[in-house]
Order: structure tokens, then C-alpha cells, then sequence
């Protein structure tokens, strides 16, 4: 059968038609070359000068329609959250609408997390993040959105599950660098947590999760020597065959451990035996000896003693460990004698001082310096109450050099955060009585004199009960043990025990005491791990260390966990230095360094119940917050400037042998 002629026809006029209606190549619209003033706003941005880039889109965007002017509006807020602008990325956004656009919404809720994080506000954040992606989200934004979820819950203190969204993060990133950074984080995350809390906090069974966290406890384990830890690598991955932490880069992380691993074939430490130091340093002294001989014997460095009990004596010491082929240096103790090493330009060998000086000009940067810093303390209440989501302090400190060090290193990180300090008030730290500056600090008094006021003008006597200022969320309180066992029962009896009150550790003795600590009920602190959660099974625990040094339980029992950590800080300085992130786990607390290679702590919070300190959990790095989230910067941690505490009471010490004879005057010197 023959077609239809005419069916034919009309099937090829349709065809010609429809090519008639489709652009040949040559007739396809080139495509809109982006306007100038984008382009100059991305170099501004790669240049540095977010803010002028922010300004530049803003000003492109009102000439656009929807959804180009969103999506402009959505780079001009992130590039002044690059530029540290908060307020106006802020505003920036509120007068977005992107609904209907659920990319540009999911950029926008983004945006309003990250600008929660810059301000330390972990739980507005989480608010922000609860809703996750779908999965047809652009990849990108799905890999931002785990990254800041995993930020969120490190700033709030829930590493673990920090680590879990650094997990699945690890997943959706395609780059090996990536990959390899990421997975490094997940590490460091979980190795900030104690061995104790991996092996508590453990799944069953323990998946991808557990693996990370048993990796992360082998990992911890290097601190001997690196090498070690290959077999136990090697073991771990035949329990966990399937887990996504890739064999070359986990042999790369191994590989550049072991360089950064310093083994040190001779030590010299100065320290003075005489003077007003002299206490302190011998239990630094004793403490560094534990910490010696629990390391293998072949590990052991040869260690030479210098009395530096004259600070201008310190650089022909020096020299003469130089001469002696000393590897590096621990010590001094005077904050004189640091600053000649702060002050040198210059140093031929490391050294890691025990004290913290004010940085008059750069440092050597073989210059580091570990101190347990007042200020530093001051700086994490700072924080913890920050996060704790308060935003006005009223401080009480004791008169003195002391208390206005502690007073203005808490101010300074408050106001930095952008807390408000309403009120400070002074005591004598001589007096029993702080019944007028308690009452100075509430507003008693203020009360009082409305009273006293409208009595006088209605010329009767009124029933009345003096009223607390109501703007305060909390107290920060500067005291040692007794002075704040006193403090607290009259802050109760003066209306303020549901004001919740913070101080450093020198409110607590150190020393377990129920009876005694029952009226600082409710106080929170940092303190060391080494006496709020050392594991009695630990070669190097508190307990243990009491059992060969009773003179350990005296008032420089922190001086015994300085003088450990001093010692195994040596080997991982260079690894502490490569990255922030990079924390050993020490008795003083978690240490880390700055750019400018002071030692912080990551203390422990404790809580007093029933006059014992409940551990809470560490304190927040809020000097790293946000640090790999897109657009953001940390936010500087508070310098500290550090001095052994002058009114420190003097204690006796167990005099360590060494092994063997002094080699020359002024020299001890051990194997």
C-alpha cells in the first residue's frame, strides 16, 4: 500500500518548521559576559579588601531582578562576613527574600549560622542548622552545611558529635588534600577527648564512628615515639577493613609524625635553687623527673641542671649548655630571664620557658613559652560563660597587682566577645567583712537609699526588704580558697544564690575537702585534668605521683603537672607548630600554640556539688572557632602575661637523685 501523499507533505512542512524554530549554531545568543564590576568585586575579594567587594555587589545588586539580585546580595553578606563585618552582613540578609529559591535560602540559613559562630553563639547556631539538605542540594553547600554543623557542636563542647559530622562530611569530598585535612580534624577532634571518655563513649558495635574514635586513641599513643604506633595502625585496620579512612594518607600523617617528632639526645634545664622561685622549682623539678623516668631508658635524653637563680646569669648559661651540645632548653622561671630570650632576635638552640612575657618585639621563633597564666584562666570564664549564653558579668577581685591582672584579662576577652560589665567592685583581700563591696556590686545600696527616701517623704516607717540589681546573669569572682568560702555564704545572704558564679581554680584547694567546700555550692571553675579527672591507672596520675612524692599534695601540686607536661611537650613542639588544630594531651590541660608560640591550656570545668567539683567538660577553643568554616577568622585569644603567684606558700620538696655526679659547678647532670 501506497502512503498518503498528503500525510507525507504535512510530516515534512511539521519538520521543516520545527528546524525553522530551533537556532543553528550560528544563530545561538552568545552568552552574557558577566558585568565588570563583578569581576572587580572578585579581585578586591582575592586581594583581601572583602569589604569593598561587599560594597560592590551590594551596589550591582539593586540593578538586577530576582533571583540575580539575591544571589548578588547572598556574595556581598558573605564577603562582609570575610571582613570580619558582622552587623551588616546581618542586616544584610534580613532584608533578603529567597522564597521560592531553596538554594539561596540554604545559602542564606548558612550565612545566619556562620555569623552565629563568629559570635560564639554555638546554640543559635544549632537552632540554624537543624534542618539538613535534601539530597538534590549542590554538593557544595551540603559538604558547608556538615562543616559548620561539625564547628557548632565543637564550639558547644560535644566533640563526639563534632567528629560524627566530620565523618560524614569525609564522605562527600572528592579531593584526596581534602580528604586528608578533613580526616585529620576528625582525628584531632576525638583525640581531644581522654582515653577514658573513647573507651566510655565507644558505640556497640562500634561502625565507622568507633573506628575513628579507636584511631583516634592510637594516635594519642605516639607520644613515646611514632614509630610504635605502626603495628597498633597495622592491627586497627584489620578490625576495621571497610572504614573510609584511606591506608596513603593515614601512612602520609605517620610519615610526617615521625619528622616532626624531635628526639632529643641531651636536655638542659635551668631553674633556680635559690630565691623566691626556689619552691616552685623544685616541684617543677620533680614533676619533669617523673615524667623522665617513665619514658624507656633508650628514649632518655642525658639531663643537665642550671642554677638560674640569678636572672643575669641566664646567657652564659645558656652558652654554656650550647657548649655542652645541648639539643634544648627548658627553663628559666624569672620572667627577667625569659625576657632576655624574648628580647634576643635569635637562639641557637629552642627554648621553652616557664613563664610568659609581654612581646615587646618579635620573639625568636625557637622561643616558646608555657606558663600557668592567671590571665589565661580569666580569659576561659570569659569564654565558658559566653557560651553558656550570658551576656552580663558583674565582677568582684581583691585589691592588688593580682586581681587587676585577672580582672583585666577577663574584661578585655568579655568585652571582645561583646558582653557588657555593668559593675566591678574591689575587696580587701586582708578583711573577713565583704558585706559593703557584695552590696556595692548588687545595688544593694541603691535599693537601700530609695527606701530610706520614701520613707523621709512620707514621714512614716515603711516594711521593706533591700533589693538586688536584676541585669546581672552571672558574677565572676577573683579569689583564692578561703577568701571564696567566705565570699559565697554572703553573696547568698545578700540575694544573689540563683546568680550562678564563676572563678578560676585558685577558688579550689586542689585537695578534695566536702566539709569545708560546701559553701562554694554551685561555683564553677577550670582547672587542671591533672586534679580534677586524672585516671589513677596512668603511670603519671596524681595519685600515683602521691604514693612517691607526698610533698605533691602541698599548694604546687599544678607546679608537679607543670613540670610533666614541660617535659613531654619537647618532642611534639614542631607538630604543635604546623598546625592550630594540633593539641597534646597534657596534665595541665590540652596544649596547643599561637602564632606566637606560647603554650594555652584547654582546662577542664568543674562544677561544686555538695562540696565536691563535678567535671563538666572542657573548656570551649574559642580562639579556633570557625576557623575552616567559609568566610570566617578566629577570633584572637587574650595574650597573657604571667608571674609565680608572690604569696604562694613556701613547701618542702623531695630532693630527686640524680644519676650521676655534678659535671661542673652550677651543673647537675642525669642519665
Amino acid at each position: 500500500m501506497q502512503p498518503n501523499r498528503r500525510n507525507i507533505l504535512y510530516t515534512l512542512l511539521l519538520a521543516l518548521l520545527l528546524a525553522g524554530c530551533a537556532p543553528s549554531v550560528m544563530e545561538k545568543p552568545p552568552p552574557v559576559a558577566p558585568d565588570p564590576r563583578e569581576i572587580q568585586a572578585l579581585a578586591l575579594a582575592s586581594a583581601g579588601d572583602y569589604l569593598a567587594a561587599a560594597d560592590l555587589l551590594r551596589e550591582l545588586a539593586l540593578e538586577q531582578q530576582r533571583p540575580e539580585q539575591e544571589r548578588l546580595l547572598l556574595a556581598a553578606a558573605q564577603n562582609y562576613l570575610h571582613g570580619g563585618e558582622l552587623d551588616q552582613a546581618g542586616a544584610l540578609l534580613d532584608g533578603m527574600d529567597t522564597g521560592g529559591l531553596p538554594e539561596l535560602a540554604l545559602t542564606r540559613r548558612l550565612l545566619f549560622a556562620e555569623i552565629a559562630l563568629r559570635r560564639n553563639r554555638p546554640e543559635q547556631a544549632l537552632a540554624l542548622l537543624q534542618e539538613a539538605p535534601l539530597e538534590d542540594a549542590p554538593l557544595a553547600l551540603r559538604q558547608r552545611y556538615l562543616r559548620d554543623l561539625a564547628e557548632t557542636y565543637r564550639l558547644s563542647g560535644n566533640l563526639v558529635e563534632s567528629g560524627r559530622q566530620l565523618g560524614e562530611l569525609d564522605l562527600l569530598l572528592l579531593d584526596p588534600q581534602a580528604r586528608l585535612d578533613n580526616q585529620l580534624d576528625i582525628i584531632q577532634t576525638f583525640a581531644t577527648l581522654t582515653d577514658k571518655a573513647l573507651e566510655l563513649l565507644q558505640p556497640d558495635p562500634p561502625g565507622t564512628l568507633g573506628g575513628w574514635m579507636e584511631l583516634a586513641r592510637i594516635i594519642k599513643s605516639h607520644g613515646s615515639d611514632p614509630e610504635e604506633v605502626q603495628p597498633l595502625v597495622d592491627d586497627w585496620r584489620l578490625r576495621f577493613p571497610d572504614h573510609p579512612a584511606m591506608p596513603e594518607l593515614l601512612d602520609g600523617y605517620f610519615q610526617r609524625l615521625k619528622a616532626q617528632y624531635l628526639r632529643l639526645e641531651r636536655l638542659a634545664i635551668l631553674l633556680p635553687k635559690n630565691g623566691r622561685f626556689a619552691n616552685a622549682a623544685l616541684a617543677i623539678r620533680d614533676g619533669l623527673l617523673a615524667a623522665y623516668y617513665q619514658q624507656q631508658p633508650s628514649l632518655r635524653p642525658q639531663l643537665s641542671f642550671y642554677d638560674s637563680s640569678n636572672p643575669e646569669d641566664i646567657w652564659p648559661l645558656y652558652q654554656q649548655a650550647i657548649a655542652s651540645n645541648a639539643d634544648m632548653v627548658i627553663g628559666p622561671l624569672d620572667k627577667q630571664a625569659v625576657t632576655q630570650f624574648a628580647r634576643a632576635g635569635q637562639l641557637e638552640i629552642p627554648v621553652l620557658a616557664l613563664n610568659q612575657v609581654a612581646p615587646e618585639v618579635a620573639p625568636p621563633t625557637d622561643l616558646y613559652q608555657f606558663s600557668l597564666s592567671p590571665e589565661d584562666e580569666a580569659s576561659q570564664v570569659a569564654e565558658k560563660a559566653w557560651v553558656d549564653g550570658f551576656s552580663t558579668a558583674i565582677v568582684l577581685t581583691p585589691e592588688g597587682d593580682w586581681g587587676e591582672r585577672i580582672f583585666s584579662a577577663f574584661r578585655d576577652r568579655w568585652e571582645q566577645l561583646g558582653g557588657t560589665l555593668p559593675e566591678h567592685q574591689r575587696y580587701a583581700a586582708e578583711e573577713h567583712d565583704f558585706s559593703k563591696p557584695i552590696r556595692a556590686l548588687l545595688d544593694i545600696d541603691t535599693s537601700s537609699a530609695r527606701h530610706d527616701e520614701m520613707q523621709r517623704l512620707m514621714g512614716k516607717k515603711l516594711q521593706f526588704e533591700a533589693r538586688r540589681r536584676q541585669d546581672a546573669d552571672f558574677i565572676f569572682l577573683a579569689a583564692t580558697t578561703q577568701k571564696a568560702r567566705g565570699i559565697r555564704p554572703q553573696l547568698q545572704f545578700h540575694h544573689a544564690s540563683d546568680v550562678p558564679l564563676y572563678s578560676t581554680s585558685h577558688a579550689f584547694s586542689g585537695q578534695l575537702s566536702p566539709k569545708e567546700d560546701q559553701d562554694l555550692e554551685g561555683l564553677k571553675f577550670p582547672d587542671i585534668p591533672w586534679l580534677l579527672m586524672d585516671q589513677e591507672d596512668s603511670p603519671l596520675s596524681r595519685q600515683r605521683l602521691e604514693a612517691v612524692l607526698p610533698e605533691s599534695r602541698n599548694n604546687y601540686q599544678r607546679l608537679y603537672a607543670m613540670g610533666i607536661d614541660s617535659y613531654l611537650l619537647l618532642p611534639h613542639l614542631a607538630r604543635l607548630q604546623s598546625s592550630p588544630r594540633e593539641m597534646l594531651e597534657g596534665k595541665t590541660g590540652n596544649l596547643y600554640l599561637d602564632g606566637k608560640n606560647h603554650v594555652h591550656r584547654q582546662l577542664v570545668w568543674a562544677q561544686m556539688e555538695k562540696g565536691i567539683p563535678r567535671v563538666t567538660g572542657y573548656a570551649p577553643r574559642m580562639d579556633n572557632a570557625a576557623q575552616d568554616v567559609p568566610g570566617m577568622t578566629a577570633i584572637p585569644a587574650g595574650q597573657a602575661v604571667s608571674d609565680t603567684n608572690p604569696a604562694a606558700p613556701v613547701a618542702e620538696t623531695i630532693q630527686a637523685q640524680p644519676a650521676e655526679p655534678a659535671a661542673n659547678p652550677g651543673t647537675q647532670t642525669a642519665q
